[in-house]
C-alpha cells in the first residue's frame, strides 16, 4: 500500500471517529480540515485529539479554521 492510500485510509478513519463521537456526518469544511492534512505526525496528533476531547471541543477544532 503506498503513502496516499495510508493517507486516504487514515483520513477514512478520522471522519468515522468524528461521525461516530457526534452522532452526525460532517459538514463538507469538517471533512476539508482533516483532509488538508497529509503528514504522518499531524494525522496521529488529529487521530489522538478527536478520540479523546469533549464533543463540545471537537466540533469548535474541526471548525477552527473556518473564516466568521
Amino acid at each position: 500500500m503506498g503513502s496516499q492510500n495510508i493517507v486516504s485510509h487514515w483520513h477514512i478513519k478520522i471522519i468515522g471517529i468524528c461521525e461516530a463521537r457526534l452522532q452526525r456526518m460532517l459538514s463538507n469544511e469538517e471533512r476539508e480540515f482533516v483532509r488538508r492534512r497529509g503528514a504522518f505526525v499531524a494525522l496521529e496528533m488529529i487521530e489522538d485529539s478527536v478520540s479523546t476531547v469533549p464533543t463540545a471541543e471537537l466540533v469548535r477544532y474541526l471548525n477552527s479554521e473556518i473564516d466568521n
